[in-house]
């Protein structure tokens, strides 16, 4: 009996030992599973992230390199989508007829145009309407041996071809005379030397003409040519010129250009009813870095396009650039505008920033953001062809064309906002509309706002290319300067101003205008000033090159071939204008 129990009793441990064993054994399985699900969470978590990262590159290489276009078959399968939805159906066929006739009469003339265009084939040959003409004529051998006797010109066979001369520095010599008065015995009287002032034309200690700092500021502002490359280019041409002689021309420059644009900027926000803005990233290269700065762009409706540097991206830093502003803005929706909003000003949306939105919804959500777009395209499409009308009669075009529209777009929103996948890219731009739905109606009541704020968009282009040729600006003196020359070329282009002729002519003449009275010389204002100026001030703005020298000072004629005549082309008088180049 004691046997049997003792072989139970071990049969039972030996159990207990087993299933102890099982335990063990399962939670160590256990664990490695808990491992494994965390490793697998982890990877998880970063393939979406990866993921993510993928979407938003695509994204930004669609932005960079083609415009956010859609297919006409998917707005036009979501014109019928909409129509099955909506009430006022009728409405809208009316808005968006109205919005096709439209844009196809504004493109009549353009369409005209490339009709006839069209008729001419084969390469077209450029113009040569207005350049000066360099003659060469030939003589044939036979009768050049014979000085013509025996020869009657019955014709001439003529044939033009395009040619180029290497742009070149020239050396602008100023001789000033220097007189000592004498006495009846012919001595010297060293108390009364005369000498003759710099012409007023010239900048002091300075080695350079404003037509070399204009072309200079050209390069750089105008078309993002860095000085470095400038420097190559002038060697090229002949004349090595450093890029740290032309840093200190520009700053000159500068000196004399900031108060004019400043005065523009005052001018903008005193008079003007509404200005577009909108700012991009600036970096300054820095000890062991670069400092993020911004660009903001202001265009004002009062004829003015300025650009101000600013440190912070916030309100307090646009606060202080808008400072008694109190008229409309249109911007974008960043935060950083509400403090403007406090102080009285009223916000206007722009709908491309809108349509952006939906048009990233249709890597995701491709059917529903369609049926958006489709709306939106009606929208842009009215407010084109209101753009042909005044003030008033925009208004109310608007109104009754572009309002069925929109109010279609406010029940679309309603009904699809609970089909948009939570976090998602539609979610996103139903609630960027809906935040935003009464500063991007505002437009149907006003005339005088716009639809979208991209003319300020293609204004920071020009800073996003200049980052690709030099990446950063060296000191903060550079940003400075990019902002106020990037401010007079983009207000000369506002006004059909040409911007090489408008910054010489400027420069030779702010250094004697009065300081209180700069806005004159802006873009906005030069051809009244042009207009109203004294013979004094004339003479001022002539270059050097169209004066009459002295005599003694005037340059030795080119020699010239007795076959080879140049001489202005007798179609236009552009060559003999001190604006000609």
């Amino acid at each position: 009996m004691g046997g049997t129990f003792c072989i139970r009793c071990a049969r039972l441990r030996e159990a207990l030992e087993k299933a102890d064993a099982e335990i063990e054994r399962l939670t160590s399985e256990l664990e490695a599973s808990k491992r494994q699900l965390r490793e697998l969470t982890k990877l998880t978590d970063l393939q979406g992230d990866d993921l993510k990262r993928l979407l938003d590159l695509i994204e930004r290489r669609g932005e960079q390199n083609q415009p956010e276009r859609v297919s006409e078959d998917a707005l036009q399968l979501a014109f019928m989508q909409i129509f099955e939805r909506l009430s006022n159906a009728d409405a809208l066929k009316k808005a968006l007829a109205e919005a096709q006739s439209g844009a196809q009469d504004g493109a009549s003339d353009a369409e005209e145009e490339k009709r006839e265009k069209k008729k001419h084939t084969g390469r077209r040959q450029p113009s040569m309407e207005g350049l000066p003409i360099v003659e060469q004529r030939i003589v044939p051998p036979e009768v050049e041996a014979c000085g013509g006797d025996g020869w009657v010109l019955i014709d001439v066979e003529v044939s033009e071809r395009l040619a180029f001369r290497r742009a070149r520095f020239e050396c602008i010599r100023v001789v000033r005379e220097k007189y000592v008065r004498t006495s009846a015995a012919g001595q010297w009287l060293m108390d009364t030397v005369a000498v003759a002032p710099l012409p007023e034309w010239v900048l002091p200690r300075l080695m350079a003409d404003t037509s070399v700092i204009a072309d200079i500021i050209m390069g750089k502002y105008g078309f993002m040519t860095p000085l470095h490359r400038q420097e190559r280019m002038n060697e090229l041409r002949g004349f090595p010129l450093a890029r740290s002689t032309q840093c200190d021309w520009i700053e000159v420059a500068n000196v004399l250009a900031a108060p004019v644009v400043a005065a523009m900027h005052a001018e903008s926000v005193r008079e003007s009813y509404c200005i577009a803005t909108d700012a991009t990233g600036a970096p300054v290269r820095i000890a062991g870095g670069r400092a993020y700065w911004h660009l903001f762009v202001f265009i004002a409706d009062a004829g003015h396009i300025v650009f101000i540097p600013t440190r912070r991206h916030n309100g307090a830093a646009v606060t202080a650039m808008m400072a008694g502003f109190q008229g409309h803005l249109l911007s974008d929706a960043a935060s950083i505008y509400n403090a403007l909003y406090v102080l009285g000003v009223t916000p206007v949306a722009c709908w491309a920033h809108c349509r952006r939105y939906f048009w990233k919804a249709t890597l995701t959500e491709p059917e529903l953001a369609h049926q958006a777009l489709a709306l939106i395209k009606g929208v842009f499409e009215i407010a084109a062809k209101a753009k042909r009308l005044s003030g008033a009669e925009r208004a109310l075009y608007r109104q009754a064309h572009a309002a069925p529209i929109v109010e279609a777009l406010d029940g679309w929103v309603k009904q699809v906002e609970d089909k948009a996948e939570d976090g998602g890219r539609l979610q996103a731009a139903l609630t960027y509309y809906t935040n935003q739905r009464d500063a991007l109606q505002r437009f149907l009541t006003d005339g005088r706002l716009e639809v979208d704020n991209n003319a300020c968009e293609r204004e920071l282009r020009a800073l996003v290319m200049g980052r690709n040729n030099w990446q950063h600006f060296e000191t903060k003196a550079g940003l400075q300067w990019f902002a106020t020359f990037r401010s007079l070329i983009s207000s000369c282009k506002l006004h059909d101003l040409n911007s090489y002729d408008y910054l010489e002519q400027m420069l030779r003449l702010a250094r004697h205008w009065p300081g209180d009275n700069m806005l004159a010389l802006s873009p906005k204002y030069w051809a009244t000033t042009m207009a109203g100026l004294d013979d004094r001030q004339q003479q001022i703005i002539r270059p050097p090159w169209s004066r009459s020298l002295p005599q003694g000072l005037a340059r030795d004629p080119p020699s010239t071939d007795a076959a080879m005549v140049e001489h202005p082309s007798p179609r236009t008088t552009r060559e003999s204008t001190p604006s000609a180049r």
